[in-house]
């Protein structure tokens, strides 16, 4: 059964509170820094930008909270490299 509001998780990161929102309906991804988007993925984009962080449970298209804050901590440590 798909859920009908996104997944949300929350975190603070070097500083920084930052989030991930998910919707399994469209599978469209979201990471925002103090509500400013910064990345938008759309399937199958936002499918594999999950699942490499998280492995093949889902296949990226059900991700958990653990999922969705190890995501986080990828795209925040890349956003770091110079």
């Amino acid at each position: 059964m798909l859920r009908t509001e996104p997944r949300r998780v929350t975190a603070q990161i070097d500083d920084k509170v930052v989030s991930a929102e998910y919707s399994e309906q469209t599978g469209q991804l979201c990471v925002r820094q103090d509500g400013a988007l910064l990345r938008e993925w759309f399937p199958p984009h936002s499918w594999m930008a999950i699942a490499s962080v998280a492995g093949a449970r889902h296949w990226g298209t059900r991700p958990t909270d653990d999922d969705l804050i190890a995501l986080l901590r990828n795209e925040m440590t890349l956003m770091r490299t110079p």
